[in-house]
This record gives structure tokens, sequence and C-alpha cells, in this order.
């Protein structure tokens, strides 16, 4: 643990292992194995924040935004448990079902909007989630259930983990772009 704690820090660096490190890793342990849980048993919900345009004030689009309120917890801050689902294999099982659900919901929304008004949907995803090659078929798949055009549809990428991994990402985005989905 320590080691990684230097790794993450830059070269030459230098971190002990101590007691706080020791509650920390207890924490995200517990934490992961909560977030878990939430995700089998449906406790996470999507907020929609809107883009406005703000030439016209318009809507432009709508931004899908994971929430988790725990049972016990109360309202878990997404800076606490997306780290700790990047760090898991949870991320890819969290991207799939925020992908489904926003594009679902935006269905609804598009059926009950009035025709002129024409939002898109943006949803954040991992740097992890584009190097991953099924990716692309997943993405796809959310769409074509849902019945949203890749088009309707823009990623906003964690940049800080894409950077770390771009040459692997970049197939994956230029799929991703070639379908028609923004990024």
């Amino acid at each position: 643990i320590a080691m990684y704690r230097a790794k993450a820090a830059g070269r030459a660096r230098v971190a002990l292992f101590d007691a706080s490190l020791r509650a920390q890793l207890a924490a995200e342990v517990s934490l992961e194995r909560e977030l878990r849980k939430a995700i089998e048993r449906g406790q996470l919900t999507l907020a929609f924040q809107p883009i406005f345009d703000l030439e016209t004030g318009d809507i432009h689009a709508f931004e899908a935004l994971a929430r988790w309120h725990h049972p016990e917890l109360g309202p878990v801050p997404p800076a606490s448990f997306l780290p700790v689902a990047e760090d898991s294999a949870l991320m890819s099982v969290l991207t799939q079902w925020v992908l489904g659900e926003a594009c679902a919901k935006f269905k609804t929304f598009r059926r009950t909007a009035d025709q002129g008004s024409q939002p898109g949907l943006h949803v954040n995803v991992s740097g992890t989630d584009m190097c991953r090659a099924n990716f692309v078929g997943q993405v796809s798949s959310a769409l074509l259930v849902n019945g949203v055009e890749p088009s309707q549809l823009t990623l906003e990428i964690t940049e800080t983990t894409l950077m770390k991994r771009l040459d692997s990402a970049l197939g994956v985005m230029g799929r991703l772009r070639e379908i028609g989905v923004g990024l």
C-alpha cells in the first residue's frame, strides 16, 4: 500500500505504512464492498443536470450523473465512490448501468418533450472504459435497446486516467466517432 502511494506521488518518492494508511485501506475496502451491493440492489440513481446554451438560454443537453444514497451512510459523494469503482473491477459494471439507465430515461424524456427542443445526452465515462475492447459494443447496445441515435450521445471522458493509457484508448475513441457518438 505504501509502495502504491509512493508511486502515485511520482518518481523517487517515499511513503510509510502507518495507522492512517491502514484506516484508509479499511475504509476503501468497506466502500468497495458497499458499492458492489448498491449496484446489485439497485441503490444508485441518476441526476440529470441541464447544460445551457449561453447565447440562447436554451437547454443544449442533459448530463447524467451517478448518485448513491447509502441506507446507513446517507448520500455518498461521487468523489468518494468513483475512485473506488475505478480502482476495482466495478467501473465497467457501473458504466454499463449508467449508460443503460441514462439512455432509457432520455428515451422517455424525448417522448414527452416539446418536439422543437432536441437536447442531447452527456454521460461521464472513465478513461479505463475507453481502453476496454467491448466498450463500443456496450455503448451501441445501450443506444439500440433504447432507440437513441448515436449523434444524441456525447461521452465525457475522465482525462487523468485517459492520459495514462492514451495509446490503447485511441482505437476505441475512433470507433465511437465512426458510429456517430460525440466525445
